[in-house]
């Protein structure tokens, strides 16, 4: 701080902690610096603000309230011809680079005009300077007149007398700048030669980071709109500032090239990627020959609207990633087809391996049932040659009665009788003439001889041993109670 009674401005960081924004801090006569002006800068994120630098000078109570901005978007150079560097940059031109400008624009509100600040060197000391006008009559003259009130304004007038003001670098190794009032020209004839009035210093940019006003010679400056004049130097030392003594790059906004082939994004993976994969992981037996599958459909993007590109950098960074967008998707595209191919040469060596494999199984069949067959007709061949004697007869033999396939004894033949009186009744189970009759079950081991003559006695049931009336012979009788 040059006095601490003259008004200077503090550049600081802004209170809503927005990274582009800043504050303009006042102090005079001591006092803390307070906020005076808000300065604005656009979202670098923003794609209007690509290439580009723009700022703003707000009140700073009153947001609304704009006095001045300045936009300066730079020259570029023209792209190389060069085939080296275009191989170098993987076939696309190098990107244009910014231009510094050596003039720029800044535009005041209420009332309206423009000032033209254009960039020099000093004739003496080398050192750069940036020189712009004002008019000293800013405001309409009063007047009930019609005519009066159709003529221009007196800042887009070329009568209106205007004032030179230049802010120049204090020194080579210094990095203070000063903005003075050329002196006026006392030569009768106009000219430049001589009779030269000295400068007036009116302000002094500190180490670029605050302004001092020398209000004792702001008072020596005949113009209508001093307000004007300090939101010029505030701009304009702002503007060379951040452009000419910053980086053009970070000033202009300007994004990076794109990267070259070799550091572009990993392909995406195919299906046929995945199906191999997924074969890996599950067990042998449940795979199954599948052909691969065809790439799905991409599904359809909308375009981005975006708005059409003012500036060189602009196109050529469009025409860079349509580029390098195109090569990817080849490259994508022929992974793909490699892909497939592998894939298409895998199922098919494993359809060829099971077809094999069944091959000489049904090979092993076949030769597993001629041998059979040959077996069976030499065993065939064998049993016609030897056939074997037939096997002896079993004697019928009859065994016990109530068992399956037994032979029983067959009853006797039923002969025709005479009638015979009823006899008298016998006791139980006595057979008539007291002649036991034999059975072949019950009877012993004489009784199975057979008689001398050869025949062969006849067969008697259990029945005919209970007297029945028609059989002959002995029988058992039936007893008679005691009581009856």
């Amino acid at each position: 701080m040059l006095d601490e009674n003259l008004p200077t401005f503090y550049l600081r960081p802004s209170s809503d902690n927005i990274k582009h924004h800043a504050s303009v801090l006042l102090s005079q006569y001591g006092s803390d610096p307070a906020p005076a002006y808000s300065l604005r800068h656009p979202d670098p994120s923003s794609p209007g603000s690509k290439n580009r630098y723009a700022v703003a000078l707000y009140d700073s109570f009153n947001p609304e309230i704009l006095y001045g901005e300045v936009l300066l978007i730079p020259e570029w150079t023209q792209p190389s011809l060069s085939q080296e560097e275009i191989r170098r940059n993987g076939g696309v031109p190098p990107p244009p680079q910014p231009i510094l400008p050596s003039s720029f624009v800044i535009q005041l509100y209420n009332p309206d005009q423009q000032i033209l600040v254009q960039q020099g060197v000093s004739r003496w000391s080398a050192t750069p300077k940036w020189v712009f006008e004002m008019p000293q009559q800013s405001f309409r003259q009063p007047s009930v007149s019609s005519i009066d009130r159709t003529q221009s304004d007196p800042t887009a007038s070329e009568t209106t007398p205007k004032l030179r003001f230049k802010w120049k670098k204090d020194g080579k190794l210094s990095k203070d700048y000063v903005c003075s009032l050329s002196g006026k020209n006392t030569n009768p004839d106009g000219s430049k030669r001589k009779n030269h009035e000295p400068d007036i210093t009116l302000a002094i940019f500190k180490h670029l980071r605050e302004i001092t006003m020398y209000e004792p010679n702001l008072s020596r400056v005949e113009m209508e709109d001093p307000k004007g004049l300090e939101v010029v130097m505030l701009l304009s030392a702002i503007v060379i500032r951040e452009v000419y003594n910053g980086h053009i790059r970070e000033s202009f906004n300007v994004s990076d090239a794109p990267r070259r082939s070799s550091g572009e994004l990993p392909p995406r993976k195919s299906s046929s990627d995945r199906t191999h994969r997924q074969r890996h992981d599950i067990p042998p037996s449940q795979t199954t020959p599948q052909l691969p599958s065809q790439r799905p459909p991409l599904p359809v993007q909308t375009p981005i609207s975006r708005p059409p590109p003012t500036d060189p950098r602009s196109q050529w960074e469009i025409d860079a990633e349509t580029a390098r967008l195109k090569k990817q998707v080849e490259r994508e595209e022929r992974e793909r087809r490699r892909a497939e191919h592998a894939e298409t040469k895998r199922v098919k060596r494993m359809l060829e391996d099971e077809e094999r494999k069944a091959r000489q199984k049904q090979l092993e069949i076949d030769r597993e049932t001629e041998r059979l067959k040959r077996e069976f007709e030499r065993e065939q061949r064998h049993a016609q040659t030897n056939p074997k004697p037939p096997l002896p007869s079993r004697p019928n033999v009859g065994l016990q009665p109530g068992f399956a396939g037994f032979n029983y004894p067959q009853p006797p033949v039923q002969r025709p009788h005479s009638a015979r009186p009823v006899q008298a009744a016998r006791p139980y189970l006595q057979a008539p003439g007291n002649i036991a009759s034999s059975s072949a079950f019950f009877s012993g081991p004489s009784s199975s001889a057979r008689p001398p003559d050869g025949r062969r006695p006849a067969k008697s049931s259990f029945f005919s041993r209970l007297g029945h009336p028609q059989s002959s012979g002995p029988g058992l009788t039936r007893k008679q109670s005691a009581v009856f």
